[in-house]
């Protein structure tokens, strides 16, 4: 609402700055409204406004353009990569699978002709179904054969035992029925998989073998005591690069000690190490604060590229070596959704338009495989 001129020789300036203030706070609030029933009810898929997304539906064509003079454009050519479609139907089967053939022939009274001839052979059709064959398990027996002397029972060679025999083979897990197989199968299916160990121990139950859920939580964490310096290790690889992504996620622990199930725990995420060597290394942490951050990235220093979250902003604060850059993606979503709400025509949509020239380009050079020190 516009203040006439009238109106101002009327109404005080203090008067007219609260209208307009009250204006502004009105048109904000409006726009968060907005922003919150797009957010409610429309797909969350962030799509190219639909000008970006086709060409016009109704083209002119040449006899029509026909004397019309040419207009000068105030908009930069920009190149559209190209795309290839799916084709509709299955997707055909690996071929690196193994093949076995079954041939399904007609009978040998069928392979004869009425006029009394052999048929021959002119062709086939093959088709392809998969097959698959359920887990198969066996017990490796491991037999280690015993050795004595029967004629001087080990008199003669008292520097070395009586009774000789092959040592135990080193082992993961000692004393324990566990393979590096069954172990590396019960961590994939419990962490690639998502499959908890109740579950597990029904799958297992039911091809009549019995480990219990118990045995397979304490056979995780003593490989994980096993693995411990080869996660330090990685903790210190993934300093080492120029680079380091960090981000972090919540997660629901149930039955942690002095906390509540409902209670939110995160799992925070590092990506970094040489290039072309990527490291990625997740560490579980109670809480959301900011100095797990800068406890994790002691001895490191370059770009380290984060959502918004402050709490990266606070970690590196009073470090110099350490650039903090932002993410185009979540850039990018902020002006995804401000262009869905505000009045204001071509401002977001010319942001989301300069940040896809500059995903084009970044695609461009990955596909000219440049070494980092060519960027």
């Amino acid at each position: 609402m516009e203040i006439k001129s009238l109106d101002a020789e009327i109404i005080p300036l203090e008067v007219q700055e609260y209208i307009r203030k009250l204006e502004r706070e009105n048109l904000e609030l409006k726009e968060r409204l907005d922003l919150l029933l797009y957010k409610r009810f429309v797909r969350s898929a962030e799509q190219l406004l639909a000008e970006e997304k086709q060409p016009p539906l109704f083209i002119e064509t040449e006899d029509e353009t026909a004397g019309v003079p040419e207009k000068e454009s105030d908009t930069a050519v920009q190149k559209v990569r190209s795309y290839s479609r799916k084709r509709p139907g299955r997707k055909p089967i690996d071929e690196n699978l193994p093949r076995v053939d079954r041939i399904v022939d007609i009978s040998e009274e069928e392979k004869r002709c009425a006029c009394g001839s052999q048929m021959v052979r002119i062709g086939e059709e093959v088709s392809e179904k998969l097959q698959i064959i359920p887990p198969k398990i066996y017990v490796e027996r491991i037999i280690r054969p015993k050795y004595a002397c029967r004629a001087c029972e080990g008199t003669e060679d008292e520097g070395k035992p009586a009774v000789r025999i092959a040592p135990v083979e080193p082992a993961i897990i000692p004393r324990s029925i566990v393979t590096p197989s069954l172990l590396s199968y019960i961590i994939i299916q419990k962490y690639e998989d998502h499959l908890p160990y109740y579950r597990q121990e029904k799958q297992f139950e039911r091809i009549g073998v019995h480990l219990s859920r118990q045995d397979m939580s304490n056979w995780q964490q003593q490989a994980w005591e096993k693995l411990h310096p080869l996660a330090e290790l990685m903790k210190k690889t993934v300093k080492t690069g120029p680079v380091m992504q960090m981000d972090e996620t919540t997660v629901q622990v149930m039955g942690e000690e002095g906390r509540e199930d409902t209670q939110k725990s995160y799992m925070w995420l590092a990506r970094g190490g040489p290039p072309g060597k990527p490291v990625i290394l997740y560490e579980y942490h109670e809480t959301r604060a900011a100095h797990h951050a800068r406890e994790f990235l002691e001895g490191f220093s370059g770009y380290l590229q984060t959502d918004g979250y402050d709490g990266y902003d606070r970690a590196v604060k009073e470090r110099t070596d350490i650039i903090h850059v932002g993410c185009f993606a979540h850039a990018r979503r902020k002006f995804f959704e401000a262009s869905k709400v505000t009045k204001k025509a071509g401002s977001a949509e010319e942001g989301i338009k300069h940040i896809r020239k500059l995903y084009m380009l970044e695609e461009e050079l990955r596909g000219q495989n440049l070494e980092s020190a060519a960027f």
